[in-house]
């Protein structure tokens, strides 16, 4: 019975469409499938690029450079010049070593400390003592009251949800409806 139940509930939703609507909402969702496939192909595409831009700039000209034992050289009006790239990046398992390494040959002033801590709900005054006793001791230390933006996101929905009242423009908060289509399973 509750199967009738929902045919007729969705039944009455559909007193409102005719035929001309109907095929207006068809055409509005068939372009926007091919709005989203024409983005998902763009952007394979643009991977695509850039991995071809990589393996240009980082491999086949340097290599034939150094073959050509050249640092420089003018190609079709640009300059073309070897450039040094680095990225570094300490492997967790080796940050003690690395750290006592940079200790030892006196480099330690590129480690930094940072200090966070957390306080909750209620716990304000407890802050600002922290705050205060770490600068009685020569201290600057950098404060930062902040919400997460997952948090705030799920607050306002939350109110809009609820009906309750909430200042949009004081929070920077924009409500709007969007159609998402996903394929079956």
């Amino acid at each position: 019975m509750d199967i009738f139940e929902d045919m007729f509930d969705e039944s009455e939703a559909l007193v409102n469409v005719d035929q001309k609507t109907g095929r207006q909402l068809s055409q509005l969702v068939r372009n926007l499938r091919n709005i989203e496939k024409e983005i998902e192909d763009a952007e394979t595409h643009l991977k695509s690029l850039k991995a071809e831009k990589h393996r240009l700039s980082v491999e086949n000209i340097p290599a034939l450079m150094d073959e050509m034992g050249v640092e420089r050289l003018d190609v079709d009006g640009v300059v073309v010049e070897r450039k040094m790239i680095v990225s570094a990046s300490i492997p967790v398992d080796r940050k003690e070593e690395a750290f006592a390494w940079l200790r030892s040959n006196g480099l330690d002033d590129i480690i930094k400390n940072d200090v966070t801590c957390s306080f909750g709900k209620g716990e304000d005054n407890i802050a600002g003592d922290v705050v205060g006793l770490l600068q009685e001791r020569g201290f600057d230390p950098q404060t930062k009251t902040h919400v997460h933006p997952s948090t705030l996101k799920a607050f306002v929905k939350e109110r809009v949800t609820d009906g309750k009242p909430i200042d949009l423009d004081l929070f920077g908060a924009f409500i709007s409806n969007a159609a998402q289509i996903r394929r079956k399973a």
